[in-house]
């Protein structure tokens, strides 16, 4: 009969000390994992994961104006209009008067110097709010359409 060999001390000796590593690398690995998941969590709140929550805490850019002054021209074709204004809200929505000058066929014209900005304004024919049928760009600010002049 054979007999058989039993282990070294050397071999239990690299069992012990791979149990060991084994353990260590395990607690390690579950700290990092608590670490990685509370910073995704925390993150969360700083930076949403998904895309729509994203987009909804998105705050546009406001656009970066020039500060030199420039002349704008506002006309209006009103045939038959005996008083054309510029209500706006550079002039007070009207309590600075602008009045724009009549020339013939019903064209109406005045110039004002701005700087860059976004500005609100109509027109007052004849004592009735008109839109500016050449500017697109409106918008309804308290029950009131009126038209924006971006001036960059």
């Amino acid at each position: 009969m054979r007999k058989i060999k039993r282990p070294g001390a050397l071999f239990v000796l690299f069992l012990v000390l791979l149990a060991l590593v084994f353990t260590w690398f395990f607690a390690a690995s579950e700290d990092y994992y608590d670490y990685a998941s509370d910073t995704i969590e925390s993150s969360a709140s700083v930076a949403p994961l998904n895309k729509e929550s994203l987009l909804a805490r998105a705050v546009p850019a406001r656009p970066a104006y020039d500060t030199e002054v420039k002349y704008r021209t506002f006309y209006l074709t009103a045939p038959g209009a005996k008083k054309v204004e510029l209500l706006a809200d550079f002039n007070r929505w009207g309590k600075d008067r602008i009045e724009l000058k009549a020339y013939r066929k019903g064209y109406f014209e005045t110039s004002v110097a701005l700087t860059g900005g976004e500005y609100k304004y109509v027109f007052s024919v004849d004592g009735k709010d008109v839109l500016d049928p050449t500017n697109l760009d409106r918008r309804t600010v308290n029950g009131r359409d009126i038209c924006i002049k971006t001036v960059r």
